[in-house]
């Protein structure tokens, strides 16, 4: 069900509808001063984790040094440790021990009684570490079985000594906590998300019993007190469900605004957030849908120094695991707390992506908890497994740390002229899409895509950034024999592999077989150069090719921008031939004047 879980502590486990919603849209008006996108600001990577089994969660201290701190064993013993940067966390100092755990019985012996979640640093410097605390019930069978009880430690002393542990919530089965903030008024708000007793044979009384509003729901726990002790808020957050034995709003995650009010957005399956706000983080609205698209996975939002909010997702749909998938993590940034946002770029990429799924256990690149850095830049550990890992094989995973800039999220043009690899495209499922040798020059690479077996799609995806308007480039060859292609463009991820896109694109240009198109055509055999100017406020994107207007593509669905670019052999049943790509460019600055 959840990665977080399952990778620390190896336990157990669409529709496109668009809402009149304030919150996640992106509008032309926001603007974002051009002096912030310079050439220093470099697209996320990765570097390797000083502790590449157990997950970091960071810290900027007072101090300026940045700190991970992590869970691990010795010699039976559950200890928590900590090692610390001075360089934004590419380099770190040996592990120093910060406390060890109390010894508690559990079931199972594969499986560690605690299991670290979350931490927080507070105003005064202090650490808060949150942890769940596993043991069970009854017989032990299933999850209602299964006692996830939440507890708290918190330091003192600039974080030279320890409390001992303090029960949170001991009330049954809670969810990953993927967020905890402490208001500007002191109190801690800690988000949970936890089991009920619904099902579809006894889904509740009142308007429940008419619907399915999951296994789950999202509830609220707070301190006035440094964490000595916890209220649970009388909210109840739960949403029904699209289908039966949904888990429903789980694994909410908080930031508060500017004007005092804590926002709050929960996964559901619905292939959106929903959201909710409170003004004390006690007392909360009732949910409602948002406009950002996410797969059935929980949302990470940190703010920066400067009041800037970056939001890390998964913008992907349609896909069987976690409904859309896990394949990437998408980031997008806010001036103007949360109403509107830019960017919406991929920053972490499941590199096993090109590999089958793995038959048990969660994957993928979600379950982020970023941190801000003191050089203003984001950072946060992601999984990587390997060829036939999955998240309860310690031998076929580990984590890796990304380092992200949000200056990079303002970037408003990209281009690839395929002079190196296809990092920046997503074909696997696929088979035919390569670079090959360009016949104008030898030395150069152009993108080839075919369909070379008939029970094999023929695909590639590019991720650009946002916006409601702008103008798009193609350097196009179709070869003799050519079989068809469909240039999509649209708002968020979905797997190359999908055949669906046609109906969700925002904008498609079915080019036929031998270049034919609805009206006009493309002459195989020598390079067009197509272009789609779009304009989501006039709802159509016109496309040319070599200046002369080809077609008038009319805007499928309401949308808050574009942000992919899908190349589709349409070939039935295979095209040994395929087209060629020597370029691609856009450019959105349009969306931002």
């Amino acid at each position: 069900m959840n990665s977080g879980r399952l990778l620390v502590s190896a336990c157990v486990i669409l529709t496109l509808v668009v809402f009149a919603m304030g919150i996640g849209v992106v509008q032309t008006g926001a603007h974002a001063p051009e002096e912030r996108i310079t050439k220093s600001a470099k697209p996320p990577q990765a570097s390797p984790s000083p502790n590449k089994k157990n997950s970091m969660l960071f810290a900027q201290l007072p101090d300026g040094r940045l700190m991970g701190v992590y869970q691990r064993t010795i010699a039976g013993v559950q200890e928590m440790d900590a090692r610390y940067s001075t360089d934004d966390g590419y380099t770190w100092s040996d592990a120093g021990t910060l406390f060890r755990l109390p010894k508690k019985q559990v079931y199972d012996r594969k499986r560690e009684p605690w299991a670290f979640e979350n931490i927080l640093l507070d105003r005064d410097g202090e650490l808060h570490i949150f942890f769940t605390l596993l043991y069970v019930v009854g017989e032990g069978k299933g999850l209602h079985d299964m006692r996830y009880d939440v507890w708290h430690v918190r330091s003192t002393d600039e974080r030279k000594n320890w409390k001992v542990p303090n029960p949170v919530w001991q009330q049954g089965y809670a969810g990953d906590m993927l967020s905890v903030i402490q208001l500007r008024s002191g109190r801690i708000v800690l988000p949970l998300s936890i089991l009920t007793p619904r099902s579809w044979s006894n889904p509740g009384t009142g308007f429940d019993a008419f619907t399915f509003m999951g296994n789950f729901s999202s509830r609220v726990t707070y301190s006035d007190d440094d964490g000595e002790t916890w209220r649970l808020s009388p909210n109840e957050f739960k949403e029904a469900t699209p289908y039966i034995g949904a888990d429903g709003g789980i694994e909410p995650t908080v930031l508060q605004l500017k004007d005092d009010r804590v926002w709050m957005l929960i996964r559901t399956q619905w292939g959106r957030y929903f959201e909710t706000f409170s003004k004390d983080g006690s007392s909360w609205s009732a949910l409602r849908p948002t406009h950002i698209l996410s797969s059935d996975s929980p949302a990470a939002l940190v703010r920066l120094k400067d009041g800037r909010i970056v939001m890390l997702w998964n913008e992907c749909l349609r896909y069987p695991y976690a409904q859309g998938g896990r394949h990437v993590l998408h980031a997008a940034i806010s001036e103007d707390d949360a109403k509107t946002w830019r960017g919406y770029r991929e920053v972490d990429r499941d590199p096993e992506a090109k590999e089958p799924h793995p038959r048990d256990g969660d994957y993928g690149v979600a379950y982020t908890i970023p941190a801000v850095t003191k050089n203003q830049k984001i950072i946060f550990s992601s999984n990587r497994f390997g060829p036939n890992g999955q998240a309860g094989d310690s031998a076929d995973w580990w984590f890796v740390v990304v380092h992200a800039d949000p200056e990079w999220l303002y970037a408003t043009q990209q281009e690839d002229d395929f002079s190196t690899d296809l990092k920046g495209w997503s074909s696997f499922g696929t088979k035919g899409v390569q670079l090959t040798a360009s016949s104008e020059k030898p030395s150069a690479q152009v993108l080839q895509i075919e369909k070379p077996q008939s029970d094999w799609p023929g695909a590639a995806v590019w991720n650009f950034p946002m916006g409601r308007k702008g103008v798009l480039n193609l350097r196009l060859f179709l070869k003799p024999g050519f079989g068809g292609v469909r240039i999509g463009l649209t708002d968020h991820f979905s797997v190359p592999f999908e055949d669906l896109d046609g109906i969700y694109n925002l904008y498609s240009l079915e080019i036929m077989p031998n270049g034919k198109l609805a009206a006009g055509s493309l002459e195989p055999g020598q390079w067009h150069n197509l272009q789609f100017a779009w304009d989501c406020d006039k709802e159509e994107a016109r496309v040319l090719s070599d200046g002369h207007q080809l077609a008038v593509l009319h805007q499928t669905r309401d949308t808050l921008g574009l942000n992919y670019l899908r190349l589709v052999s349409t070939a039935d049943p295979v095209d040994e031939a395929g087209l060629l790509v020597k370029s691609v460019d856009v450019d959105v600055s349009q969306s931002w004047k």
